[in-house]
């Protein structure tokens, strides 16, 4: 599998680096079409403007003879001054005349700048410097060389004395372009290079960081909850990696609390089923039990069956609440009434306890969308943990409010209360504070559990307070349902 993933990796690599070396390439060849054309329209522009700085220069420095005519010896001596700055061949032209070729050079040397006379052969460029305009021709010479000709008139219009031709070999600006076409392709290298590099280092800043979080997804798959993520950035795969911790936190969280849960349930139900069985087994195997101890072993059974019960509706309303399948419920409740008949269902037990219950709350209705039985649990479980948490001569107050953000209520007891390490945990499933004194109360742990989890799906907020051991305990829990008041 590693195997098969490297060489999908190295594929798209291959491909990724194909793609930044055809674009660069696209771009140069673009890029060099471009330097081109603008090299050979500068080198021709250079070429007419050198001819034509030339012609100025010997405009002031041409010299006749006593007939008018140009003196083209000195205008030859002339031409070699200048001739060593064009890289080319210049040429002086007298319109009209015979042809006159100067002085003749010894074979294979340099004839150097010549001064004739005569027609112009067919030369365009001459033909357009008579006219006083500039052009550039390119043709071959007279040795077959491919060549750049351009001319000048030297003198005024419209009878020029003298017509200046320079010939450039055409492999001068081919050496230009050549130079141009180096810089641009050492520019594509060092350009491509250091993309390649960047592109390079690019996939391994990313692809590392992510094969490192599929490294720790397989091993929470495989069961190690411990491990985590080391997060040593802070781009968006750092965010990746402390949002993988996040919720690898959240499910060793959630199994651990499964687990518990689960203990805790079979130890919750293996003590009722133990004593149904026992008792049970006392009822058939032995015959010398009188008809009190029977009655009194039947009882027992009966209330281990009742807890059993409470045990399995409690699990099944809370495991439907944290599904998110719970149905909300839409009644129209008065809640006056509600918590007028709770008061009066524990008003017997209370008494039995010495304890003081009051209820403080208006006479008027109080009309608000619900499930009754949503809020019998919530407010029964509150009420049935004040007493059996208060010993006797205490007291319970239950005070109801009406506020613009719903129904509050707050119900104060003078019970056990409960120490500042053990709030944070009093919501939690099976929790039960100062263990060694709860044994002989009633209950399972699931009470306030099961509370929060109905009033946080209703969008309510409860909160529990306590001083400490044995200053009582104070829980207030709003309703933030709409509430319409009648009266």
């Amino acid at each position: 599998m590693r195997l098969k993933n490297t060489k999908i990796r190295t594929r798209l690599l291959v491909v990724y680096l194909g793609v930044i070396l055809a674009g660069f390439s696209v771009l140069t060849i673009i890029a060099g079409g471009q330097i081109n054309t603008a090299v050979h329209a500068e080198y021709e522009q250079h070429l007419q403007d050198e001819i034509r700085l030339i012609a100025q220069g010997l405009a002031s420095s041409i010299t006749t003879n006593s007939a008018g005519q140009v003196d083209m010896a000195q205008l030859q001596l002339t031409l070699q001054s200048y001739e060593p700055q064009t890289e080319g061949k210049l040429t002086a032209y007298s319109p009209g005349g015979a042809p006159d070729n100067g002085p003749h050079n010894s074979p294979g040397a340099d004839p150097g700048p010549t001064a004739r006379k005569g027609s112009f052969f067919n030369m365009p460029e001459m033909e357009t410097a008579l006219r006083g305009e500039i052009v550039l021709v390119e043709r071959n010479d007279d040795a077959g060389v491919d060549t750049f000709y351009t001319a000048a008139p030297v003198g005024t219009a419209p009878q020029y004395n003298v017509i200046i031709q320079l010939g450039v070999p055409v492999s001068n600006l081919n050496g230009i372009v050549l130079q141009r076409w180096a810089v641009l392709g050492l520019g594509f290298l060092l350009v491509t290079t250091v993309a390649l590099a960047a592109a390079l280092w690019l996939s391994h800043t990313i692809i590392q960081p992510l094969y490192r979080l599929r490294d720790s997804a397989l091993q929470l798959s495989q069961g190690d909850l411990s491990h985590r993520v080391n997060v040593d950035r802070r781009d968006e795969i750092g965010e990746v990696g402390v949002a993988f911790n996040e919720m690898a936190n959240q499910v060793q969280s959630m199994l651990e609390e499964q687990r518990a849960f689960a203990s805790n349930t079979s130890h919750e139900l293996r003590t009722p089923l133990t004593a149904i069985q026992l008792r049970a087994e006392a009822l058939i195997d032995d015959p010398t039990l009188d008809a009190e101890t029977t009655k009194r072993y039947i009882q027992g059974i009966a209330d281990e069956i009742a807890r059993m019960s409470n045990l399995v509706q409690d699990l099944t309303l809370l495991s439907r609440f944290d599904a998110g399948q719970a149905k909300l419920g839409q009644e129209e409740i008065d809640f006056v009434r509600l918590s007028n008949n709770l008061n009066q269902q524990y008003a017997l037990q209370a008494q039995d306890k010495n304890i003081s219950l009051i209820i403080e709350v208006r006479h008027e209705p109080i009309l608000m969308s619900a499930s009754i039985s949503h809020l019998t649990v919530v407010f029964r479980n509150i009420l049935e943990n004040a007493l059996k948490y208060t010993p006797s001569g205490g007291s319970i107050s239950w005070t109801i409010q009406t506020t613009d953000a719903g129904i509050l209520c707050t119900i104060k007891d003078t019970g056990q209360g409960i120490s500042a390490s053990d709030l944070p945990h009093v919501y939690e499933r099976f929790f039960r504070a100062d263990k060694a004194h709860s044994r002989n109360i009633p209950g399972t742990g699931l009470g306030l559990s099961l509370v929060k989890s109905i009033v946080d799906a209703y969008h309510g907020r409860i909160q529990i307070e306590s001083e400490g051991a044995g200053k009582g305990t104070t829980v207030t829990i709003l309703w933030p349902t709409h509430v319409t008041i009648t009266g």
